[in-house]
């Protein structure tokens, strides 16, 4: 609900908002709070409000005199949002062009009502025979080890799966040790992989506590491929995302579908992993558990809206964790932690522009971030100058530069999946070697070691290795942190 006294959170907005972002601000306010759309009691006065904050705020001298009688205590919390493109400009060109922006945001300072919330996750665990053994017997020590160190507002539910799921330990607060025993000795090895079916027991249990009040998130664990269900599957991972429900998934050995559970986790805003080693499964989830811990919000989102002419053609979440994000309107980035930045790369395609325009509006976006009493939303507008193509652009900072030299090495390794599956592999190997010798100039010799490595079994075999495939993929998409040199 819009702030009763100060125009600037009325509409979301810093003070340092720019005139574009103000007007976004409006537009985006108004489609929420307008009476014909909004039946909620006191829509009217919200509207109102919303109304009287623009007339003032986009008036150059109302603002100044506004701002100069303003407290400076009222301001919207240190929430910040950062921009960095790969030109200065654009160029009056009559054919195509691509520019890409790096887009921040990052919470500096925690405030009394933004401390840390507490949990509510369900452990969903695939217990199918592929699981059998040491796999499962690892599992077992580790999930009992995080299920002890939560907190006593934590909630915690333990469902297994194979072709069908069972809830092991309904959602409770600090189970005791004998619950918990229990619990983890039910797991055992048996019958086939559906995911849906264990995600869905993990939905609801996370459902009968789900409030504001907490971090709500899924943490799957599987060694194996779904067949069938992977519509059912993802069309509940959008459901979840809209009702603030993450989902994580570690992906164990090279059977699971990776880019199955990548496009499954990247709709609610949570993590993809793999590991190949099982006694790695302690500390997927201890770093899970402690990033969730560290939450002040329960979901942040972002939408993006290109301008006429322009289009999305790439979308990579850097920070906090690299995955690529299908297109869509609405991105789930997961959740805010003090000092840790949301990163996503975005590449646009803009069509020839009119020589009418001086400054082009590139997309206009609005970070929402869901907090426990207040929800905040953060406008802003992407857009560049232009210039004739006869003068010289500056080049691109050295953070922006590495995001999408980087971006290019993991679009190695996935065209050379494509060609793969369009069986060519001759295509498949001149990728790899092209990527192999990109990352020895970079000096990233173990992954051009591996990707070297493929392109010699891809010759013989016309086909990826068994563990190659998944090891450069995440091998490449690592790169994408900024903490890589």
């Amino acid at each position: 609900m819009p702030d009763k006294t100060d125009f600037y959170q009325r509409l979301n907005i810093d003070t340092g908002a720019s005139e574009q972002a103000i007007k976004k601000a409006y537009r985006m306010a108004v489609r929420k709070t307008h009476p014909d759309v909004n039946r909620n009691p006191g829509a009217t006065q919200m509207f109102l409000d919303i109304q009287e904050a623009y007339q003032v705020l986009s008036d150059p001298s109302k603002k100044e005199k506004y701002d100069l009688g303003r407290d400076p205590g009222e301001s919207i919390p240190n929430i910040h949002v950062t921009i960095e493109y790969s030109q200065t400009s654009l160029l009056r060109l009559e054919e195509p062009q691509v520019i890409y922006a790096l887009v921040d945001i990052v919470a500096t300072e925690e405030e009394p009502d933004t401390a840390a919330l507490p949990l509510n996750i369900a452990i969903v665990v695939d217990n199918s025979t592929s699981m059998a053994g040491a796999r499962l017997d690892i599992l077992k020590v580790a999930t009992k080890e995080i299920i002890q160190d939560l907190g006593e507002e934590d909630l915690v539910s333990l469902i297994s799966f194979n072709d069908r799921a069972e809830v092991l330990m309904p959602s409770q607060s600090q189970p005791s040790a004998r619950v918990i025993d229990t619990s983890i000795n039910g797991l055992f090895a048996e019958g086939g992989t559906e995911i849906y079916q264990g995600i869905e027991a993990g939905y609801q249990e996370i459902k009968k506590n789900s409030s504001f009040n907490y971090v709500n998130h899924i943490i799957l664990i599987t060694d194996g491929h779904t067949y069938g269900d992977e519509d059912n599957c993802l069309a509940l991972a959008k459901t979840a995302a809209e009702e603030d429900i993450g989902i994580s998934g570690l992906g164990i050995g090279i059977e699971w579908n990776d880019t199955f559970v990548d496009q499954l986790t990247a709709l609610t805003g949570g993590q993809s992993i793999y590991i190949h080693d099982i006694k790695q499964v302690k500390e997927f989830l201890e770093h899970s558990i402690t990033a969730l811990k560290q939450a002040t919000s329960r979901r942040v989102t972002l939408e993006l809206v290109p301008a006429p002419g322009v289009q999305v053609t790439s979308a990579f979440r850097i920070l906090p964790e690299a995955l690529p994000l299908p297109h869509q309107e609405i991105y789930s980035l997961g959740i805010l932690k003090k000092d840790q930045p949301h990163r996503v790369l975005f590449e646009f395609l803009i069509e020839p522009i009119s020589s009418k325009i001086e400054r082009a509006v590139i997309a206009s976006g609005e970070f929402s971030i869901k907090r426990q009493h207040k929800d905040i939303s953060l406008p802003f507008t992407l857009e560049r100058g232009l210039i004739p193509p006869s003068e010289e652009l500056a080049p691109p900072t050295k953070e922006i530069f590495q995001a999408i030299s980087h971006l290019a090495f993991y679009r190695l390794q996935d065209k050379a999946q494509r060609d793969i599956a369009l069986g060519e592999p001759g295509n498949a190997y001149q990728r790899l070697m092209n990527l192999s010798s990109h990352l020895m100039a970079k000096g990233e010799s173990g992954l051009a070691k591996i990707a070297m490595n493929e392109a010699e079994y891809i010759r013989s075999h016309n086909n990826f290795s068994p563990t190659g495939k998944k090891q450069l993929k995440y091998g490449t998409m690592h790169l994408m942190l900024p903490d890589k040199t």
